[in-house]
């Protein structure tokens, strides 16, 4: 069962499936994993080979257009920009702003 990784979000596969939200494996490249996890802002340990971040956390500019698949009339697969780091509802930094 997917759940996000981010701190303050509630958000598990079960409780949003009929919602159209969706869970985004981290990256294979550590540098932009690292990014990822600090905008997580959790104490525990991350593990990126199962950790997942929602939909709910990522601006709709963030994600790849899906010109083919929209050419060959499939379903719309969402794919976040291998760049992008999560952006909207995150946990307060620690100078008291929501990011």
């Amino acid at each position: 069962m997917s759940t996000c990784a981010v701190a303050t979000c509630s958000n598990y596969h079960r409780k949003t499936k009929d919602k159209g939200v969706i869970y985004h494996v981290f990256s294979v490249c550590p540098n932009r994993n690292k990014l990822r996890i600090s905008k997580c802002k959790r104490q525990d340990h991350i593990n990126v080979k199962y950790a997942r971040i929602c939909s709910d956390h990522f601006r709709l500019t963030v994600y790849m257009d899906g010109m083919k698949n929209r050419l060959l009339c499939l379903n719309q697969k969402k794919i976040v920009k291998p760049d992008e780091v999560p952006s909207v509802s995150l946990p307060l930094q620690d100078n008291g702003e929501d990011n």
